[in-house]
């Protein structure tokens, strides 16, 4: 899956599904299938939990700086940036 689909998903989701632990867990689920994966109710308990964290203690710089640590290069970056702001 590259950023542009990734950005699409992103952009489609509605707002009221971040506010629920249920709504993640059906956002999570749906992004799995989209990309071929599935998730146990464990790993979707643990992904919830780590984004209801980093909702309360991130940003969008730390965001992006974790990124680049993690090797995403910076044109890939560039498009993530200009994704969000259209």
């Amino acid at each position: 899956m590259d950023i542009d689909q990734l950005l699409k998903i992103v952009k489609s989701v509605p707002k009221e599904k971040l506010r629920t632990d249920a709504g993640l867990k059906e956002l999570l689920r749906e992004i799995g299938q989209k990309s071929g994966k599935t998730f146990t109710d464990q790993q979707l308990n643990d992904y919830v939990a780590q984004f209801r964290k980093m909702a309360r203690t991130e940003d969008a710089n730390s965001m992006m700086d974790k990124l680049t640590k993690r090797g995403i290069q910076s044109g890939v970056l560039n498009r993530i940036k200009k994704g969000f702001r259209k």
